[in-house]
């Protein structure tokens, strides 16, 4: 009978610790885990849970996604777009959808031009000198200055038409050879100073220059420098609405061209942006006409102003129904 009993005793022993495992496998195996995962370094750090029960199938782990070594694996992803020449055709993604459509894909220059004739003369004018000394060339410098500047201002312009552009002063040297215990060597020597000044005039009468040239040079004499001369138009301002007009219509037909080509329909605008400003250009004149400034063979210098381009330039983006 006592055997019995601790033979049951040992059978209810036996029976909780069975129990107590089994409870706790049951409880392993419903607790969300992520398991293990060896890394590319062979690692086999645990990765945080996620929360989610672990199928008991085996996964093939993705291909890590290797970065490239350019600079190309960090740019965003661009869109390449039909684009008039001179724009760059391709944009950003994000930049799309910030203009206000992803699907924004047709880029466009457009250009509005006028022809003119210039209506003022940048003539830039100047003496230089040269004497032993500082004082004396300066002088002299100052006095043919001041007789060119009476000469234009005979012929009616003012002092706000007269602009210092540059003044000067240096030494001159020259490298004689010399001989110095034996051996033939270059010398630096002081021979004199030279005095440069240099200003900008504005002219309107247009057929005036050639005559104004002729005066300053005479009242200048032999220090007149004539450095340069420029044909512009003085105020664009009026012309600017003509020109946006002009260039806003060049943008549609071009996107329009576009289009056409691509067998798409052109879209809303998205975007659009003033360039060039109202820029001036020459015109480009063909060799029979490389004449525009001629040599004259009468007394007067023979001047001609020719024609001007003005040019103003909008950038746009349209978008694309298909």
């Amino acid at each position: 009978m006592l055997n019995t009993k601790g033979i049951m005793v040992a059978i209810g022993i036996l029976a909780l610790l069975m129990l107590g495992v089994a409870c706790g496998n049951g409880e392993a195996a419903t607790t969300p885990t992520s398991g293990s995962v060896a890394n590319a370094a062979g690692s086999d750090e645990q990765p945080a849970s996620t929360g989610a029960p672990v199928s008991s199938q085996a996964v093939a782990p993705a291909p890590a996604t290797v970065p490239s070594t350019t600079d190309e694996a960090a740019v965003e992803p661009r869109q390449v777009l039909a684009s008039s020449s001179g724009f760059s055709g391709s944009v950003p993604v994000a930049a799309l959808a910030q203009g206000g459509s992803s699907d924004a894909g047709i880029w466009v220059t457009g250009q509005g031009t006028i022809t003119l004739e210039p209506d003022l003369v940048l003539l830039n004018i100047g003496v230089e000198t040269m004497a032993d000394t500082v004082a004396i060339a300066r002088g002299d410098a100052a006095e043919a200055m001041a007789a060119i500047v009476n000469a234009v201002k005979a012929r009616g312009l003012e002092d706000t038409d007269i602009q210092t552009v540059s003044f000067n002063i240096w030494p001159r040297y020259e490298y004689p050879e010399v001989l110095v215990d034996g051996s033939r060597t270059r010398k630096q020597t002081l021979v004199g100073y030279t005095v440069s000044n240099t200003a900008s005039i504005k002219v309107r009468d247009i057929d005036a220059v050639g005559e104004i040239i002729d005066d300053v040079t005479a009242a200048g004499g032999d220090s007149t420098r004539i450095n340069g001369i420029n044909f512009t138009i003085e105020d664009t301002s009026g012309y600017m609405e003509q020109l946006r007009e002009d260039a806003v219509n060049d943008a549609i037909a071009m996107a329009e061209q576009f289009a056409d080509l691509t067998g798409v329909i052109v879209g809303g605008l998205v975007f659009i942006s003033e360039t060039g400003g109202g820029s001036l250009a020459v015109q480009n004149f063909g060799a029979d006409d490389s004449f525009m400034i001629a040599r004259a063979e009468s007394v007067s210098t023979s001047i001609s102003g020719g024609e001007l381009e003005l040019k103003l330039g909008v950038q746009a983006v349209f978008g694309i129904v298909q």
